[in-house]
Protein backbone atom coordinates (compact mmCIF):
# COMPACT_ATOMS: atom_id res chain seq x y z
CA UNK A 1 0.00 0.00 0.00
CA UNK A 2 1.48 3.66 -0.95
CA UNK A 3 1.36 6.37 1.86
CA UNK A 4 2.14 10.12 1.25
CA UNK A 5 5.23 11.55 2.15
CA UNK A 6 5.99 15.37 2.31
CA UNK A 7 7.89 16.37 -1.00
CA UNK A 8 10.31 19.58 -0.81
CA UNK A 9 10.81 21.75 -3.66
CA UNK A 10 14.37 22.54 -4.70
CA UNK A 11 13.23 26.06 -5.44
CA UNK A 12 11.67 27.51 -2.38
CA UNK A 13 12.26 24.60 -0.01
CA UNK A 14 8.62 24.80 0.94
CA UNK A 15 6.63 21.72 1.10
CA UNK A 16 4.80 20.39 -2.34
CA UNK A 17 1.20 20.44 -2.28
CA UNK A 18 -0.14 17.00 -3.76
CA UNK A 19 -1.56 17.31 -7.09
CA UNK A 20 -4.57 18.19 -7.99
CA UNK A 21 -6.03 18.76 -4.05
CA UNK A 22 -6.62 21.66 -2.56
CA UNK A 23 -4.78 22.99 0.54
CA UNK A 24 -7.08 24.14 3.52
CA UNK A 25 -6.51 28.53 3.42
CA UNK A 26 -4.15 28.48 6.65
CA UNK A 27 -1.78 25.76 4.83
CA UNK A 28 -2.34 26.83 1.35
CA UNK A 29 -0.14 29.93 1.20
CA UNK A 30 2.85 28.32 3.19
CA UNK A 31 2.49 25.04 0.24
CA UNK A 32 4.62 25.08 -3.28
CA UNK A 33 2.46 25.00 -5.56
CA UNK A 34 1.73 25.26 -9.59
CA UNK A 35 2.78 29.19 -9.25
CA UNK A 36 6.30 28.45 -8.51
CA UNK A 37 8.54 27.24 -11.29
CA UNK A 38 10.28 24.15 -9.20
CA UNK A 39 6.56 22.49 -8.79
CA UNK A 40 7.07 20.42 -11.83
CA UNK A 41 10.19 19.10 -11.14
CA UNK A 42 11.68 16.48 -9.39
CA UNK A 43 11.39 15.36 -6.90
CA UNK A 44 7.88 15.43 -8.08
CA UNK A 45 4.46 15.42 -5.46
CA UNK A 46 2.02 12.63 -5.59
CA UNK A 47 -1.48 12.87 -5.00
CA UNK A 48 -1.65 12.21 -1.41
CA UNK A 49 -1.09 14.17 1.57
CA UNK A 50 1.73 13.14 4.09
CA UNK A 51 0.55 10.07 5.73
CA UNK A 52 -2.92 9.62 4.11
CA UNK A 53 -2.73 5.95 2.71
CA UNK A 54 -3.76 5.00 -1.72
CA UNK A 55 -6.69 2.97 0.61
CA UNK A 56 -7.75 6.20 2.58
CA UNK A 57 -7.81 8.42 -0.89
CA UNK A 58 -9.93 5.39 -2.61
CA UNK A 59 -8.03 5.52 -5.78
CA UNK A 60 -4.82 4.07 -7.58
CA UNK A 61 -2.30 7.11 -7.43
CA UNK A 62 1.26 6.83 -9.35
CA UNK A 63 4.45 6.18 -7.19
CA UNK A 64 5.86 9.84 -7.08
CA UNK A 65 5.41 11.34 -3.72
CA UNK A 66 4.71 8.00 -1.74
CA UNK A 67 6.48 5.36 0.07
CA UNK A 68 5.07 1.43 0.02
CA UNK A 69 3.85 0.87 3.53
Amino acid sequence: MKTGIAVTCTICRRTKKPIGRSAPLEMGGSMCDYGCPGYSHDPLPGSLWPGETEEDFGYEVRASGTREA
